[in-house]
Formats: structure tokens, C-alpha cells, sequence
């Protein structure tokens, strides 16, 4: 998965000696090790001009030691901490500018860093380097979503009366466990009202008959992930609910029709993102709804929220090789909620939709 030209490319472009990376999708991405914890902070991976280093604590380091086959593995301690072990690698490379992830390490982690080594820790952007996938990487991501178009038609037989979110949630669950997979991010299940809430905490409350469901989850393969939202009616929607559906998913429409067209047109390789989120927004608008309450959509892969982002401030442009959703949706307070949401790649300079739930 690793560009060591880009990863070079990256040092000589911003003036560096090394770069820190702390974020576990950028760690796994130059490793090829996915075994890390997003929730503590299992490791940290340094890139210079002649090497490449992973540094673990003891729960991790055998086994890190054992897969990880392109860097050189650190063991860190109680007695000789990360600070410790990197100041070494420091000293011995003579580094003088150290780049770090500007939106990962903690203020504390700063200090200690800074308290420790002499050279100069310059914030930067990594976020960039992971934007556009290898063939092998987009394959990946399919086989997260065709696992998620399955569990999607297998949960459809638990769709009754009765059921709760967090029943059906589990349903999900399972159903992705028991298919070799794991779930990308904490499932959401929304019912009747609360479909109107866009990241609404999956609870207890009941499907009932003529309810609205809101379903978003992802399935994560390999650490490449998936992502998928589907709105449901129980029953037969009111003109409203289904005049909001049709307006979502023309909306959608819209915005995957401008994309082909742009990519489909003469030299032109890349498309503008926030032109993308424009396409969509703007429809919701115009058709008298409020604007959509979130980007229209973001990029996917190791992480379920990376580069490139669709939104209306976003400065990427859309090209080769690059995963993203087209998510747009209506949310109207205290009455219910819409959104469609699938994954685009871009290759062959052509948009190819990966998730194909009904």
C-alpha cells in the first residue's frame, strides 16, 4: 500500500528530515499492520530520508515485529518511553525538522515531545497522501460493500412492528460478523422522529406500523471500510415523506450526473469538490427544504472519514483513484428524516458507484 516515492516526495516538498505519524489509518496505511487500537495510542511511525520506523509498547510488539516486514520496529517501555526511543532516532539521523500530523497529537504529546528532542516539530497536513488508491486498495473497499449490500437484503426479513433500533442494529452486526467482516463505526438505526436527527444514538425505541427507518453503517475488510445510508417506509409513506425521498434522491442524482459529465469531458481529469456539493445543495434549496446540515459527502478507505472532502468550503479536487460518498439529505425537526447515501471511485477517469443496495 505504501508509496515510498510519495512518502519522499512528501519530505522533500515541505522541507523536512522526518515526519511523525500518530493517526492509526496513516500508521496502518505504512505498515500494513491494522491491528492498532483507534481508541488508545498503540504506536507511532516515523518516516526519514533513509528509513522507515514503527514504534509499540510491549502489548503489540511481537507481533508487530513478526508482520510488519518493510520498518524497522521500536519497543517502547514504562522505563524508556516513546520520547526516549524517538530522541535516539533523532540523534542517529542528525534530523533537524520533524513534521506531525496537525490535527493528531495531543497538546501533552507536544510537550513531552518538544521537553525532550531539540529539533524543530513543524505541523503539517499528511491528510493528502492517502487521497488516491491503489487498484488493490479500491478492490478492498469493494469487498466492504458488497458485504454491506448483502446485510443489507438480509435485514430486511427483521423489518416488522415491534423490532427496536438497537435489535435491528445487532441484526447488522452480526449479520457483517458472521460474513468475516467488522463493523466500520457504531451502526445507526433511526425510527420514526428520530430519523430526523442525522447522527441520531441508536436506542430502544420500538418500529412501528407506517414508521420511516433512516439506516447508516459500514463494514471494514482488511482495515478498508464501507459506508452506506438507506431510508426505508414501513408501510405507505405520506406524499411528504415520499415527495422529501424523491427530492434526496434526485439530488443525489444530480450530483453523480455533473461528476460524469465533468470527468467525461475534454482534458479534464479533476473535478472541483464544493462545485459537486453545490450541484446537490442547491437542488434541496431551490425545491424549498433547508440546506443540507452536513458535507455532501467524504472521502473513504482505512478511515471512514479521510480526504477528499464534498463540501462547500473544501479546497480537494475529485480525480483518479479517489473513494467518496454522495450522501445528500433533508431532516425535517420532530417529523422525520432522508438520506441516500453510496460510494463512488474514480477510474479510467470514469465514476464507478461500489455500494448497489436496492
Amino acid at each position: 500500500m505504501t508509496d515510498q516515492k510519495s512518502l519522499q516526495d512528501f519530505l522533500k516538498n515541505n522541507g523536512l528530515d522526518a515526519m511523525l505519524l500518530s493517526s492509526v489509518g496513516n500508521i496502518s496505511w505504512m505498515t500494513s499492520y491494522f491491528g492498532f487500537s483507534h481508541i488508545e495510542r498503540d504506536a507511532f511511525a516515523l518516516v526519514t530520508k533513509k528509513n522507515k520506523y514503527v514504534f509499540t509498547h510491549t502489548l503489540y510488539s511481537n507481533e508487530v515485529k513478526d508482520q510488519v516486514k518493510n520498518c524497522i520496529v521500536i519497543e517502547y517501555t514504562a522505563q524508556k518511553p516513546f520520547a526516549t526511543s524517538l530522541a535516539e532516532i533523532v540523534g542517529k539521523e542528525k534530523i533537524v525538522n520533524i513534521g506531525f500530523e496537525n490535527n493528531d497529537i495531543t497538546v501533552e504529546e507536544y510537550l513531552k515531545l518538544t521537553t525532550a528532542i531539540t529539533s524543530h516539530f513543524i505541523a503539517k497536513d499528511f491528510s493528502g497522501i492517502r487521497i488516491q488508491k491503489s487498484k488493490s486498495e479500491i478492490d478492498n473497499i469493494k469487498r466492504a460493500c458488497l458485504i454491506g449490500d448483502k446485510a443489507y437484503q438480509h435485514l430486511k426479513k427483521f423489518l416488522m412492528p415491534g423490532i427496536t433500533e438497537l435489535g435491528l442494529a445487532w441484526e447488522i452486526e452480526k449479520f457483517v460478523r458472521e460474513s468475516g467482516g467488522e463493523l466500520s463505526f457504531p451502526t445507526i438505526v433511526a425510527f420514526g422522529k428520530n430519523s430526523a436527527i442525522p447522527h441520531h444514538h441508536t436506542g430502544d425505541q420500538t418500529l412501528m406500523s407506517n414508521d420511516i427507518i433512516l439506516l447508516d453503517f459500514g463494514v471494514k475488510i482488511d482495515g478498508y471500510c464501507s459506508d452506506i445510508s438507506r431510508t426505508i417506509f414501513i408501510g405507505k409513506p405520506t406524499k411528504e415523506q415520499e415527495k422529501v425521498y424523491e427530492i434526496v434522491k434526485q439530488a443525489q442524482q444530480e450530483a453523480i450526473n455533473y461528476l460524469h459529465n465533468e470527468l467525461g469531458g475534454k482534458n479534464n481529469d479533476s473535478v472541483k469538490a464544493s462545485d459537486v456539493d453545490t450541484i446537490a445543495r442547491d437542488f434541496i434549496i431551490k425545491k424549498g427544504y433547508p440546506s443540507i446540515p452536513h458535507s455532501l459527502g467524504h472521502g473513504i478507505g482505512l478511515d471512514v472519514h479521510e480526504a477528499p472532502r464534498i463540501s462547500p468550503n473544501s479546497h480537494n479536487f475529485l480525480a483518479e483513484g479517489m473513494v467518496f460518498s454522495i450522501e445528500p439529505g433533508i431532516y425535517i425537526a420532530n417529523k422525520f428524516g432522508v438520506r441516500i447515501e453510496d460510494l463512488y471511485a474514480i477510474r479510467g477517469h470514469k465514476l464507478i458507484q461500489l455500494t448497489n443496495a436496492s
